[in-house]
């Protein structure tokens, strides 16, 4: 994961931007997305970098953290059972 912090020298009157976190999810050397959040808010939120995680765009996260194992867990590969069909 890598953060953001973001420079604001110039902008000293926005308050709430000082408190803006952002995070970059990668797995592997694919970026999934990433989270963010404002400073008034509990939870990240996460937007897709790819239709791979379309499917956990702007799902909630409690933490970065969290984001990452949900995008690893829907780019591993499923595993499917076998069957086998008697003749």
């Amino acid at each position: 994961m890598t953060t953001f912090q973001h420079d604001t020298s110039q902008h000293a009157s926005t308050r709430q931007a000082r408190n803006q976190q952002a995070y970059i999810i990668e797995i592997g050397e694919t970026q999934a997305g990433l989270v963010s959040r404002r400073g008034d808010e509990r939870y990240f939120t996460f937007i897709a970098a790819s239709s791979t995680f379309h499917a956990l765009e702007g799902h909630r996260f409690a933490t970065p953290g969290a984001a990452e194992l949900a995008a690893r867990q829907l780019a591993a590969p499923r595993r499917h059972s076998a069957t086998r069909l008697s003749s």
